[in-house]
């Protein structure tokens, strides 16, 4: 499974670069949605799913992204749909390098729907209040 960070300003780099402290040479990409050329960060997020998938066509992707609603989040939702990923990706909001270093671990040993599952659950309990 393919792990991506994105994120509004360098966010999304900063936590690749973090994420590199705890494990030798992660396979993840970064995107970064700069203002005010947000669009950049979209042409490279398509890129990157586009070499991932050549490379194998039955990827899946897991996305962390910043805040729900931001500008990185948006764009990626919107070319997931676009793309006809949606239902090959999950994306988790509120991106941290535990959370980070948490995902990294399950990536390659859990399902997409499991992953599913986590987020869902992570986000009632965020509403629980």
């Amino acid at each position: 499974m393919k792990m991506l960070f994105v994120a509004n300003e360098h966010l999304a780099t900063a936590l690749q670069e973090a994420l590199a402290g705890y494990f030798d040479r992660p396979d993840t990409a970064a995107v970064d949605f700069c203002y005010p050329d947000h669009e950049a960060g979209t042409r490279r997020l398509a890129k990157i799913l586009s070499e991932a998938l050549d490379r194998n066509p039955a990827e899946n992707f897991l996305i962390l992204a910043d805040v729900f609603g931001s500008t990185a989040y948006n764009e990626t939702s919107l070319l997931l749909s676009r793309t006809g990923l949606s239902g090959r990706a999950v994306v988790v909001t509120g991106m941290n390098l535990p959370m980070a270093i948490k995902y990294y671990g399950l990536k390659d040993a859990v399902s997409l729907g499991y992953l599913h599952e986590l987020q869902e659950d992570a986000a009632k309990e965020s509403y629980a209040g």
